[in-house]
């Protein structure tokens, strides 16, 4: 069968392992096809429901995520106890909520978890998330990520234009003239600041 990596949700991906094989042929395989430039800069889910792993060999699996620039946005698991790994400073989210629609002016979403819309969000349409915002369009409008509090929390958009950009208690707002990024971006908090760099 082989491991398996799949799109759940643009830009997420399913990781997989193949209880079949040793942990150590899963972890060969994963990083052969993580090395593949199209895996590169990808969020990822890893598949924990009907495969034991100890905790050394989760950290193995989140190194070679975090050596190919792929960021862990949470575990699957069959177990009722949630679990509070990490990839570096990230830590797991409690659920995904997929907003498929452009967010008009006026327009609010508040979710405890991360957020992903597959749309844009329009100027004075507002997003409020616990954890990470995706925006698969132009973001035009307020984003507030890790809106608990959560300093690892980040936010990324096809097109960054936001007219403020919060992350914890950190925000930035963009320039009054602004030019439409050519490249996806994403924001993010390091040494008590908000950067934004492309992906």
């Amino acid at each position: 069968m082989g491991i398996e990596i799949k799109g759940v949700t643009i830009p997420a991906l399913m990781i997989k392992l193949d209880k079949k094989k040793s942990f150590e042929e899963n972890l060969k395989e994963l990083e052969k096809k993580l090395s593949s430039a199209f895996f590169q800069g990808s969020v990822s889910i890893v598949d924990l429901s009907d495969i034991d792993l100890k905790e050394n060999e989760i950290k193995k699996i989140e190194d070679i995520l975090k050596k190919y620039n792929s960021m862990v946005l949470g575990y699957k698991s069959a177990k009722k106890e949630s679990r509070k790994k990490t990839l570096g400073d990230v830590s797991e989210k409690k659920s995904l909520k997929i907003i498929n629609k452009t967010l008009r002016s006026g327009q609010r979403i508040e979710y405890d978890g991360d957020v992903l819309v597959i749309g844009d969000v329009n100027p004075d349409a507002y997003v409020i998330a616990s954890g990470n915002i995706i925006v698969m369009g132009t973001l035009r409008g307020v984003v507030h990520a890790g809106a608990n509090g959560d300093e690892t929390a980040v936010i990324m958009a096809l097109k960054l234009m936001p007219q403020q950009l919060r992350i914890a208690s950190y925000f930035t707002r963009s320039p009054d003239e602004v030019e439409e990024p050519e490249y996806p971006e994403k924001a993010y908090i390091e040494n008590n600041q908000i950067f934004i760099d492309k992906i």
